[in-house]
């Protein structure tokens, strides 16, 4: 037998012994794909947290051509989006017109990647203005004219008036929402992004994907899967 067949078999009978034994054939790596976080974040087995700022470029470049066709390919797990409040000069008012969205999103039983979702039309005005549109809304958020400027883009874009806004801030769900994120730098968005920066994803809540790891949408569900696999 030639030595290119010897080593055609022996690399097929691994394959095999793989698929028998569960072991993938391109298992991943702790420290080069994926990080195991310092604490786990409750409550969160089968989901997938993305960790994001409005005014991060990549985020906007994932969420336009990533994260919505990696979601349809791992259909069994969640999309929970976690805002960062600490990035951004309107950062914490991003993360609450944000959570305001979502909670009524979840009120109508509307899919957050769907193109109806409130979360997603407030995400996206708040996107474009920020990075096509060059937006800063007077870069200063002291100047209470600035902050509702800053708002009322997001909220025009999901159609959601001033006054449902300020009292859907009042709600039990959106409280819990922004504290589920955290509004410091002592909250799980903060934790996430403090490893690798934003965007980032997080697999049950305790396994974050190394972005430079990822290679393409199929690589990535497949990613997501093998994580959430891992015992």
């Amino acid at each position: 037998m030639k030595i290119s067949s010897i080593f055609k078999s022996v690399a097929k009978s691994i394959a095999v012994l793989a698929l028998v034994f569960g072991v993938g054939a391109n298992a991943l790596e702790e420290g080069k794909d994926y990080v195991l976080l310092e604490r786990a974040i409750p409550n969160t087995e089968g989901t997938v947290i993305k960790a994001f700022s409005y005014d991060c470029p990549f985020c906007y470049k994932y969420d336009k051509a990533v994260t919505k066709p990696v979601m349809e390919k791992v259909s069994d797990m969640k999309f929970v989006p976690y805002h960062l409040a600490t990035k951004g000069v309107f950062g914490k008012y991003g993360s609450e017109v944000l959570a305001v969205a979502i909670a009524k999103d979840n009120a109508d039983g509307i899919n957050l990647l769907d193109d109806k979702s409130k979360f997603k039309k407030a995400k996206f005005a708040l996107y474009k203005a920020y990075h096509d549109k060059k937006e800063r809304w007077g870069a200063d958020a002291s100047n209470q004219a600035n902050v509702d400027a800053f708002l009322n883009t997001a909220l025009e874009a999901a159609g959601i008036s001033k006054a449902d806004y300020e009292a859907a801030l009042n709600t039990d769900e959106v409280k819990n929402i922004l504290n589920s994120w955290g509004m410091d730098n002592d909250g799980d968005a903060y934790m996430i992004a403090k490893v690798q920066g934003v965007p980032a994803f997080v697999v049950d809540g305790k396994y974050l994907i190394k972005t430079s790891a990822i290679k393409g949408i199929d690589q990535m569900a497949d990613m997501i899967k093998e994580l959430h696999n891992m015992k």
